[in-house]
């Protein structure tokens, strides 16, 4: 058995990028230019009984999720959407497949239609086993290039878009909103170094943040914004536990040089957005954290990961 990062970078070392792909495996999505302008693709593959669970999620909520988080992805490359490819294995044992399918896609198109995204295609199939739906976005940079999760830099300010953990206990991972708007107000309005989208628990998607980058991060335990779906009467230290490893917060996390984060949380505000400076970048490797005493300790990996 290898965990999904180890099985990542394997994929990545053995499959080289080719034109007129820039940037491929690694990243929230793959970069793809040709005649001066860049395509980003996304893709997510969700399954009844690890991403939902429809004993107790409706169909219209597993549809939406299936295009939410692709949303997500794409708000991580500052990026807006284009098309939408939808593919499903539908359970052949469903006791009325007509009116499932028809609140799934209810689902699928309560995003598709807001964000102004064609549904262009995708596949259909079924099988005896629960539903499988995959998503393919493409898109478009808000700017004049995909903002990547490698570039960040020592010495810049990380930051968080909202707080964190008790998503899937609370069940706003069915219903969270992609942060597409704060993307675009990022894109246009400040000079962001590397961002990327926190689905798997911040402990985690730091360090892939901070791998990719080639630098090290320390993160303020009293700055991390701990979400009012954590249980108020748990411990401190077990309701910072759900906040950097609960995952599924799709919150963005990005990086600026420090001259400018100064006042990037009083221009965003003004814009209608909140941002949380939970640390800061630096040169070398790995993750810690630093506790209200002073203390430092190594981050550990809390977050989601697939066993392959």
């Amino acid at each position: 058995m290898t965990t999904e990062n180890d099985f990542v970078r394997q994929l990545k070392q053995r499959f080289p990028v080719l034109p007129p792909v820039e940037i491929g495996i690694g990243d929230d999505g793959a970069v793809l230019a040709a005649s001066g302008s860049r395509t980003v693709v996304v893709t997510d593959m969700l399954l009844d009984g690890v991403h939902f669970d429809l004993q107790k999620t409706s169909a219209r909520l597993a549809g939406r999720k299936a295009i939410a988080v692709n949303l997500s992805d794409l708000a991580a490359m500052g990026c807006r959407p284009t098309a939408a490819f939808v593919s499903i294995a539908v359970p052949r044992n469903l006791p009325d497949a007509s009116s499932f399918l028809q609140q799934l896609y209810d689902g699928i198109e309560e995003l598709t239609a807001r964000y102004s995204i064609t549904l262009a295609g995708g596949d259909t199939n079924s099988w005896p086993h629960p539903l499988a739906i995959n998503v393919c976005l493409t898109g478009a940079p808000f700017g004049t290039a995909p903002i990547l999760r490698s570039n960040a830099r020592p010495g810049d300010v990380l930051f968080v878009s909202g707080p964190l953990g008790g998503s899937l206990h609370s069940g706003r991972h069915l219903t969270f909103e992609p942060a597409l708007r704060l993307s675009e107000w990022l894109c246009v309005h400040s000079d962001g170094h590397a961002l990327m989208d926190l689905s798997d628990g911040l402990s985690t998607d730091l360090a892939r943040m901070m791998e990719a980058s080639g630098t090290a991060a320390i993160v303020d335990a009293a700055k991390i914004p701990i979400h009012s779906d954590v249980d108020a009467s748990w411990s401190q230290d077990r309701r910072l536990a759900a906040a950097l490893g609960d995952g599924e917060d799709f919150e963005l996390l990005f990086c600026v040089d420090p001259a400018e984060a100064a006042q990037l949380p009083h221009r965003a505000a003004e814009a209608g957005f909140r941002l949380y400076p939970v640390g800061e970048v630096l040169a070398g490797a790995g993750c810690q954290i630093r506790h209200p005493d002073g203390s430092i300790q190594p981050l550990s990996n809390r977050g989601w990961q697939h066993a392959m």
